[in-house]
């Protein structure tokens, strides 16, 4: 953005509208500060993926069902699945045969398809733990053995271990080959999770000892091996009841929570647990589901507020969803809601998670997040928010509609001065779409009053929605029996989800353009200035403000430095195929090869590099791959990067290296490169860089360039120096009451931006004019003529004009000089533009 600055609007509209809700906080209050945002959406859930990821870039991986005990399905039967069992049965030896790599071979597709795994799910046994198992009739019981109906769930084996020591030595040497093939390292980054929503019968058909049990027994297993891994569980509320208490398990119980009595053990017993899973579906079509306000109380104030709780323990949401209904008119399960309902219940999720974070309130892991997917504007909006440390809400007076739920989270980047705000409006009680709340949003800042900042706001609501606004004219598409806010895919009619795929939004949100306020006195009497901006924010609806004052905008002027030292420099960079992962850390980008795919890219693009400048790649590199070539590319528009390798030499001796690499030899290195990757075709090891940097050529000029204003208003470059031939777009914006009048200096100009190629030393300066003195360009009368306009000595004569009296304004709205008859000299002031007024009409003199 801080290179993309667009012009602002020249005025700024101050509301009338009168709030009825004030939502604020106060920057300069270290009480009010709290953690860094983070994005708690960034993981996705797997099940049994055996091709690899199938999720979009960027998001973690938690993996379901991955060590075996599925289902399949054979002629209309349930049958068990064999084939990715890892540990079976040798009835003939009366042994455990472990089948470890059928594990593996699934988990290397997913690392190298470049997804991180975040947790693997230890949730159902392999089905040879069955063995020892004695089963009784459906629809019997003994209270010593299960049912014949419950040796295959629908999720597959939901029993506990029969023999639980060959479970624990299964699990000891699962962990021992796990480290054997990824490193101890890569392993203890994996978090190991026991069941899955474990009170829900077709999870666990066992009673809540046996969980117990069986979760000591793996915990302890899975330690043998690695002490600090990260280990935890997965259960439902704390207040759950499964069928209100009709349904009864082999030993007579109801399925109800296991987590008071699993809290008690592990603390009484040292058994630890590291996080704790819970599971929400809020359910639009129920009222008690979509109750967000009751949220933190269901599902986590049970659990922290338990006296034998870890509160070293962080909680995440393992399964979640916004959805229409659980059990969707098709019989495919639960329909995603794609209205803006859904929009403000997860960043109400979100809010609750920040407000809750130092009880360890951490993650939420949704169902979707396929490849092409992206994020919904709500959770977009509020990740860009990530990083900066949130401040404590303080939200007064009484909404319009007396349901209505208004909340705000405050961000402010530390050491900096830019402050975000994200408002949302939510109902608890009903669905329906109200009338708009009028809402004040304010803020307490450590900037002193009369600050100028700027602002910008990107609003959401039902107008901006995409299906909303395709369902106002194509309601007839919705299939019956569908809830028309439910995703497209499940609830249009084949005809209806082509019309749609093919919809263009006509109003889809954007940014508004950058605004200018001043920060006015503190009523406390203390430093500081307060910002304060009235809005209105229709139903079930978001608005994100951003305020920044004028150096984020603002960059030096700079010789054009290529160079990647730092973690942050190596974050663009990104792998784009197979065989390779990539770390940013440390300051160091690692380069970690896994297979022989042909070619495993490392590539960075959004590069504006001219050829010119340069004519030495230099790389602090060591190489600890068994190949000694890297190979790279740069893009030259219409031809293939294949067809331009150039080839460098890196020992592999795992030592450090600094290689200098001649660019001017080689064919594709000209015009503007734009892209550059870097390869090697190996199986094992990595590439580590220390740094990547493009070196100038020896005979550039540097010229000094020096920019300036006149007047009020923000410029999105300062003074400094630059190579020849660079090209800079300089942008002025004027301040609220001002308009930007042009260019004076070495460059005279009304562009706005103002391309400026460096050739030489250039002083330039931007002028500003108060609205007050702004030139009418339709009352210009032709009367008279100003010339010369510009003058390089300050004097102008007015020709054909009546001898009227004239004055002369600088550009802060003095009047500097009057006079009559034809001739004006202003030489004896400095050079710059000026205002001649004559006869009640303006014209601009330019005196450079």
């Amino acid at each position: 953005m801080k290179k993309n600055l667009v012009l602002v609007l020249l005025v700024f509209f101050f509301s009338s509208i009168h709030a009825q809700v004030q939502v604020s906080t106060d920057f300069t209050d270290d009480a009010n500060k709290k953690e860094p945002l983070h994005n708690i959406w960034s993981i996705a859930n797997r099940i049994s993926p055996q091709n690899g990821s199938n999720i979009r870039p960027g998001l973690k991986m938690n993996i379901v069902r991955m060590i075996g005990g599925i289902k399949k399905t054979v002629n209309g039967q349930n049958v068990k699945d064999l084939d990715f069992d890892t540990c079976l049965y040798d009835s003939i030896n009366n042994k455990y045969v472990y089948k470890f790599e059928r594990l593996t071979d699934r988990l290397d597709k997913i690392i190298n398809s470049q997804t991180e795994i975040h947790q693997i799910v230890l949730d159902q046994p392999s089905w040879a733990f069955q063995h020892g198992y004695t089963f009784i009739p459906a629809g019997t019981r003994d209270n010593v053995n299960f049912r014949e109906d419950e040796q295959i769930s629908i999720y597959g084996n939901s029993l506990p271990p029969a023999n639980k020591q060959a479970y624990h030595d299964y699990i000891k040497a699962l962990m021992t080959h796990l480290v054997a093939t990824y490193g101890e390292e890569k392993v203890l980054s994996w978090r190991f999770r026991v069941g899955s929503e474990i009170e829900t019968p077709d999870h666990w058909f066992g009673t809540k000892q046996d969980f117990i049990e069986h979760f000591e027994n793996t915990e302890k297993a899975v330690r043998a091996v690695l002490p600090n891994a990260v280990i935890g569980l997965h259960t439902r509320a704390p207040d759950f009841l499964f069928k209100n208490g009709s349904v009864l398990n082999y030993k007579g119980e109801p399925f109800a929570s296991f987590a008071e009595d699993l809290i008690e053990y592990c603390a009484d017993n040292n058994v630890r647990y590291d996080f704790w899973g819970v599971s929400d579906y809020v359910v639009l079509g129920s009222g008690t589901l979509r109750n967000m306000s009751i949220k933190y109380d269901h599902l986590f104030a049970d659990l922290v507020n338990h006296p034998k709780w870890n509160a070293n323990a962080i909680i995440d949401l393992m399964e979640y969803a916004t959805v229409t209904t659980m059990n969707g008119a098709d019989g495919k399960g639960f329909i995603n809601a794609e209205t803006t309902h859904a929009e403000i219940v997860e960043l109400y999720f979100s809010n609750i998670y920040y407000k809750n974070k130092d009880k360890g309130l951490d993650l939420i892991y949704r169902w979707g997040n396929r490849t092409g997917s992206q994020d919904p504007p709500g959770i977009t909006v509020l990740n860009t928010m990530n990083d900066k440390n949130r401040y404590t809400t303080v939200v007064t007076g009484a909404p319009q509609t007396s349901t209505n739920d208004l909340d705000a989270i405050f961000a402010k980047k530390e050491n900096e001065t830019e402050y975000d705000v994200l408002l949302y409006n939510y109902n608890n009680s009903s669905l329906t779409y109200r009338d708009s709340e009028n809402v004040n949003v304010s803020f307490t800042s450590e900037l002193a009053e009369g600050t100028t900042l700027y602002y910008r706001n990107i609003a959401y609501s039902k107008d901006n929605n995409k299906l909303q606004n395709f369902l106002k004219e194509n309601a007839g598409f919705v299939k019956s029996g569908f809830d028309n806010k439910g995703e497209p895919e499940r609830i249009l009619t084949d005809a209806g989800l082509a019309a749609y795929q093919v919809y263009e939004n006509p109003n889809s949100h954007k940014y508004s353009e950058w605004k200018s306020i001043v920060t006015t006195a503190r009523t406390d009497g203390k430093s500081g200035s307060i910002i304060s901006v009235d809005t209105e924010i229709p139903s079930f609806a978001f608005e994100k403000f951003e305020f920044r004052t004028e150096d984020y905008f603002q960059s030096t002027i700079t010789p054009a430095t290529v160079v990647w030292t730092t973690t942050e420099d190596f974050e663009p960079w990104t792998a784009v195929s197979s065989g390779m992962s990539i770390n940013k850390d440390d300051d160091k980008l690692t380069l970690n090869y896994s297979s022989g795919f042909a070619f495993p890219m490392a590539a960075i693009t959004g590069l504006n590099i001219n050829s010119d400048l340069y004519e030495t790649l230099q790389l602090v590199v060591k190489n600890t791959t068994e190949g000694s070539t890297l190979q790279m590319a740069a893009n030259v528009p219409g031809t293939e990067f294949a067809s331009g390798r150039k080839k460098i030499t890196i020992p592999n001796d795992g030592e450090w290296h600094t290689i200098n690499v001649d660019l001017t030899n080689w064919s594709h290195w000209t015009g503007t490169i734009n892209e550059f990757k870097v390869y090697e075709r190996v199986s094992t090891g990595s590439i580590v860089f220390d740094r990547i940097e493009f070196m100038t050529k020896n005979d550039v000029e540097v010229f000094d360039v020096s920019i300036s204003k006149e007047g009020n208003g923000l410029l999105n470059y300062i003074s400094g120096t630059s190579f020849s031939g660079q090209k800079f777009n300089l942008n002025a914006i004027p301040d609220q009451g001002w308009e930007f009048q042009g260019w004076t200096g070495d460059i005279v100009s009304s562009d706005n931006p103002l391309e400026i190629t460096v050739s030489s030393d250039l002083n330039i300066k931007a002028v500003f004019v108060q609205e007050s003195l702004s030139i009418d360009e339709n009352n210009l009368i032709n009367e008279f003529v100003v010339f010369p306009n510009p003058s390089s000595n300050g004097v102008f004569t007015i020709k054909n004009h009546t001898l009227e009296n004239w004055e002369i304004y600088n550009l802060n709205g003095a009047k500097i000089l009057s006079g009559k008859g034809q001739v004006i000299d202003v030489s004896s002031f400095s050079k710059g533009l000026y205002i001649l007024k004559l006869e009640n009409t303006f014209k601009k003199l330019l005196y450079n």
